[in-house]
């Protein structure tokens, strides 16, 4: 049955154009956690984006991703063949440097990582609430991405689609928290990889 899937590969890589900084959620708890802990750290101490960050970014609701974000009314149509037809290879990918190593956090330098401070402001009706002060990490320049897709053949998307979200979400969605003032990106490379199945 697999057999009969037509099933295209994509090699993707993106390169950050801003700093990205990260707030990674792990419980409800009120305390406060170092920024060290806001990173996606494997055990080695490599810097890593999560699969279903990409997603996310792609396909998510709220935040909103590229499909909602760029296909209007016919948003959910893209989200669920999206959701059911396109892949990423990778359960998690290293963030690299310039070049193609893969970075490994050790301290907040200034130079490659850094911490940004600020009390976020929420509404309340027509208040606007200053909360508490919070630490968050911040990957500096430069970082890229590489990855897979592998695309189900569908009605909806394709590579020129997936290449295109890419090409305007990078700037206008990115990754990370506080986006997209932070994790803004370009697409450096999108092939298609003839004969993976």
């Amino acid at each position: 049955m697999r057999d009969t899937l037509e099933i295209e590969c994509f090699k993707a890589k993106l390169s950050g154009v801003s700093s990205i900084m990260f707030d990674r959620f792990i419980d409800y708890s009120k305390e406060q956690r170092p920024p060290e802990q806001k990173l996606y750290l494997t055990d080695e101490n490599m810097l890593v984006l999560p699969q279903m960050n990409i997603e996310a970014f792609l396909f998510g609701e709220n935040p909103q991703g590229c499909a909602k974000a760029f296909e209007g009314k016919k948003g959910k149509e893209y989200i669920r063949m999206g959701m059911s037809h396109v892949f990423i290879d990778e359960t998690v990918i290293p963030f690299l440097d310039d070049n193609d190593e893969e970075i490994v956090f050790k301290e907040f330098d200034g130079e490659q990582f850094s911490i940004y401070e600020a009390a976020p402001r929420t509404k309340s009706g027509s208040l606007s609430i200053k909360q508490e002060l919070k630490k968050r990490p911040v990957l500096n320049l430069p970082w890229n991405l590489r990855f897979t897709f592998r695309v189900i053949k569908n009605n909806l998307i394709d590579d020129t689609k997936l290449y295109n979200w890419l090409t305007r979400g990078g700037m206008l969605i990115a990754f990370g928290t506080y986006r997209p003032r932070w994790g803004r990106f370009v697409v450096d490379e999108f092939e298609k990889q003839e004969g993976e199945k």
